[in-house]
């Protein structure tokens, strides 16, 4: 059953999504052509696909706190490729993404085309060329979210933060909103930090996903922090957010019975 499950789910996340990326594409193409700005069709599409998502997947989608409006400079625990689901429900938003991504077949355009901006995490002179682009795309259309520890993990922790990627907000002295994920499976299902979480070198991305669809659903949670951060010393402001968002994480091996801690 889960195997069919799966098999259905693939099919219909790939007709879903080159469906509506079509139509995206073609409003794009008038915006542009009208000199419009092309954010609120972009938020629109990528809202409405994460919605779809949600659905094939059924993955359920829970927000504690209110999320900020745009323009918003967010940071956010890593764990999975699910984790835009989440965030795009909840926030007009674009993201930093490492390079490879934009190398993938097909998916890179796609996440191109959405205004994503990418980063090569190995060499610390890219930063510079990124902040500039962060601060170029900050707008009343959007915010910026960006995944301070530089990779995905299984949920069971924060990991530290690198100060690098808030450089941006340090030096302009800009709030810095937070917020938490944590997922959960449903019952005989694996664990999240398997089936859902997607970290290190353990599985290509195609094992994970046939995983990942194999589930019989998924709940998570999005915590959204109740007051921003602000700092001129991106070390001082990467070791606050990081405390912030451990006062309201929740392991994603932890039992159901636990409560979530509040700042």
């Amino acid at each position: 059953m889960s195997t069919l499950r799966a098999v259905i789910r693939l099919f219909l996340l790939t007709v879903y999504t080159l469906t509506t990326f079509g139509i995206y594409l073609l409003g794009y193409f008038f915006v542009r052509l009208f000199n419009a700005r092309y954010e609120p069709w972009r938020n629109l599409f990528m809202r409405t696909w994460a919605r779809g998502v949600a659905f094939i997947f059924n993955v359920q989608v829970e927000a504690v706190g209110e999320p900020p409006e745009a323009p918003f400079f967010i940071v956010a625990n890593h764990m999975s490729y699910l984790d835009i689901v989440p965030l795009y429900l909840n926030l007009r938003c674009t993201f930093v993404a490492k390079k490879e991504v934009r190398s993938w077949p097909v998916v890179g355009f796609m996440v191109k085309a959405v205004g994503v901006i990418f980063i090569d995490r190995k060499k610390r002179k890219d930063v510079k060329r990124v902040n500039k682009l962060l601060s170029n795309s900050l707008n009343e259309y959007q915010g910026m979210i960006v995944f301070p520890e530089g990779t995905s993990s299984a949920g069971k922790e924060v990991l530290p933060f690198h100060a690098s990627l808030l450089q941006l907000p340090a030096t302009a002295n800009l709030p810095v909103h937070y917020c938490s994920l944590y997922y959960e499976t449903g019952v005989g299902d694996p664990p999240a930090d398997d089936s859902v979480c997607f970290y290190g070198a353990r599985e290509s991305f195609l094992q994970h996903i046939w995983k990942f669809a194999k589930t019989h659903s998924v709940f998570c949670e999005i915590s959204f922090g109740k007051s921003p951060v602000q700092s001129t010393d991106r070390k001082e402001l990467a070791e606050t957010l990081h405390q912030r968002i451990e006062g309201i994480f929740r392991p994603t091996t932890e039992p159901e019975t636990e409560t979530i801690k509040s700042t």
